[in-house]
């Protein structure tokens, strides 16, 4: 715990200088945030025998993290990581294909990029919404909602967890320390949090910021979810060591890329 206490001591300040400073120097640390937890993702693949095309997967996030500055012809910088992906991939698996691989390191390479690069590009996209206070607002209500969740999934789940739900866990199979209690405590933390920041920041009516506080705990759950389920397939407990106390990249992550989607895209379909 006091590991966990100092890297964020540490992170913290970091993390919101870039995010305060938006456009380019805020691409840039989630360039590396992105090339980290896209190399973790990678590595866990490479140890049950896949091979993912790590250049190509590398280049096409870049377009991607480009694309969300929105800068020039953000369609065609779009496409152009499609393109890299999808023939290039095929033309690096014609040139070295080999019996055993079957075509799984190009297939596992678009399947990073697109859980990986493409959301961490709608981060950098959200922080462009708006005015430059209104673009900062809008990421800090993402990641203090889904950390108001985390937290109160894990306060709520450790007082009351089976009290009313006995031994029906929330998913045993990827992560058997989720209870029922701890998911709706950490959804209605979240709620809460969401609710006042986006009424209070962004100027969101109620309702709309209680829709998003609702959709956006919920979320924040199956993205950890879904990373337990790949850590789980692979056989590894973190997704690496980088953050002391934490685990890897991705695992500090996993929550936001869920969460950028469903926060970008409200944003674009309900306020803007």
């Amino acid at each position: 715990m006091l590991q966990r206490g100092l890297s964020a001591a540490v992170l913290i300040p970091i993390v919101v200088f870039f995010a305060y400073q938006g456009d380019f120097l805020f691409a840039i640390g989630i360039g590396l945030v992105a090339a980290l937890a896209l190399n973790e993702f990678f590595k866990m693949l490479s140890r049950q025998g896949d091979r993912p095309l790590r250049v190509l997967g590398g280049g096409a996030t870049a377009l991607l993290i480009i694309n969300g500055l929105n800068i020039g012809d953000t369609e065609t910088v779009a496409q152009a990581a499609i393109a890299l992906l999808v023939f290039g991939g095929l033309l690096w698996e014609l040139a070295s294909y080999q019996e055993d691989r079957n075509l799984r390191g190009w297939a596992l390479t678009i399947a990073g990029v697109f859980y990986i690069g493409w959301p961490l590009g709608l981060v950098v996209a959200l922080r462009g919404l708006g005015d430059e206070r209104t673009g900062f607002w809008w990421l800090v209500t993402m990641a203090l909602g889904i950390w108001a969740c985390d937290t109160g999934a894990y306060v709520i789940g450790r007082f009351l967890g089976g009290r009313f739900s006995g031994d029906r866990k929330f998913s045993p199979r990827w992560s058997p320390n989720k209870t029922w209690e701890g998911f709706f405590g950490g959804v209605l933390t979240c709620l809460l949090v969401t609710t006042a920041l986006a009424t209070s920041q962004l100027g969101l009516p109620v309702w709309k910021a209680a829709l998003l506080g609702l959709i956006l705990g919920p979320t924040a759950v199956f993205g950890d979810l879904a990373e337990s389920m790949v850590k789980r397939n692979v056989g590894v407990k973190d997704s690496g060591d980088l953050i002391p106390g934490h685990g890897g990249m991705l695992d500090r992550i996993d929550s936001i890329l869920f969460g950028a989607v469903i926060v970008y895209f409200f944003a674009r379909w309900l306020v803007y």
